[in-house]
């Protein structure tokens, strides 16, 4: 059952993938050659692009407001760079960066009518930094090497309130080959395959959570768990222009499919009847090395020099989160099935978020 899993959201990846090469290509075969502007790198020409923006939606009532109506503080702050650098003819340099964090601040109304603030959620969260070395010898396909670094900046999982800075962190290490497609002004589209390192650090508190919040569990004290593992990725970038050269589709398919984990023996060492016991589905022994799908899409538009509006769409499948893994007390009984049970997502998750503020281009 779970080998015909893995296929089919294999065969779903592949098909996405596939859709995003017709496409591309499709569009590129009906574009007049007169039109087409190949990208020309000069060497040793350092290409940076940093951009930054701020989206806000607010609103706020009264005390004696009629209809229930909440206020509520929603922003996010978003930081996108990209440095670029054609080192040497046979070797190019590209470096991107994401960084995002966002709020809301909702109102509250007590027994007696009046309304306050209460504390902020955080709504978005992101830090995500690549570096790639493609090796332009000439051919068919292009070697390559790139390093990633994945985290957030606040950690806020904890239901008593407790919070973390930067975890989890994801450290990646990739090697393997690349072909660049399409190479233009306003069109791109790169593809490469390798064999990938994974080391997934994390933090946990040393006191576990509880479900109660009376009394709340307030000791910040906490460990650093390390594991690693290793598998075979491939990603697509493609960007490009649309409706007439009004909108930016910027797209990342990243696909993963480990093949060794290394806290696969703690998972092997918990007897199926304790799983169960747990809560917790048995084959979650195999959930770690289930394929990896990560599909992000993103439009943009500028209405003005600095006013904005973008489109995300991202589709995740993930359905184990290989930095969290089972520990024991000293008579060798589980004692974090809660995390676990956290960590697996048995479906794809969606995120959708459609936002207008001020974005400025520094670079």
């Amino acid at each position: 059952m779970m080998k015909r899993s893995i296929a089919f959201h294999g065969m779903c990846a592949l098909a996405v993938l596939a859709l995003h090469f017709s496409t591309a290509i499709a569009q590129d075969d009906a574009q007049p050659a007169a039109e087409k502007e190949k990208r020309v790198l000069e060497v040793g020409r350092w290409y940076p692009v940093l951009e930054g923006g701020v989206n806000l939606t607010q609103s706020s009532y009264s005390d004696n407001w009629n209809g229930g109506d909440k206020g509520s503080i929603v922003w996010t702050a978003i930081v996108n760079g990209l440095l670029e650098n054609q080192v040497d003819p046979k070797l190019n340099w590209t470096s991107t960066l994401k960084l995002a964090y966002g709020q809301t601040h909702q109102q509250k109304q007590d027994q007696d009518g009046s309304r306050a603030w209460d504390r902020p959620e955080k709504s978005t969260d992101l830090i995500d930094l690549e570096s790639i070395g493609r090796f332009t010898l000439g051919g068919f396909v292009d070697p390559f090497l790139s390093a990633r670094l994945e985290s957030q900046f606040q950690d806020a999982s904890d239901p008593n309130g407790r919070t973390l800075s930067f975890n989890p962190i994801k450290l990646q290490e990739t090697a393997g080959i690349a072909r660049k497609f399409l190479d233009e002004e306003d069109r791109q589209l790169l593809s490469r395959l390798g064999f990938s390192f994974r080391q997934h650090i994390r933090k946990q508190f040393v006191v576990a959570p509880t479900s109660s919040p009376d009394p709340p569990v307030t000791d910040k004290s906490s460990e650093t768990e390390t594991t690693n593992d290793g598998g075979i990725e491939w990603v697509t970038d493609y960007k490009t222009k649309v409706l007439e050269d009004r909108v930016t589709w910027t797209s990342k398919l990243r696909v993963f499919q480990p093949v060794f984990y290394s806290a696969q023996d703690d998972f092997d060492a918990v007897a199926e009847a304790d799983w169960l016991a747990a809560g917790i589905d048995p084959d979650v022994v195999d959930f770690n090395r289930a394929l990896d799908v990560d599909l992000e899409n993103i439009f943009s538009t500028q209405i003005t020099k600095i006013i904005s509006v973008s489109l995300y769409l991202r589709w995740l499948y993930d359905k184990y989160d290989n930095s969290v893994v089972p520990k024991f007390d000293e008579e060798g009984t589980l004692t974090n099935p809660a995390d676990i049970r956290t960590a697996t997502r048995l479906a794809g998750q969606f995120k959708q978020t459609l936002a207008i503020g001020v974005t400025y281009r520094f670079l």
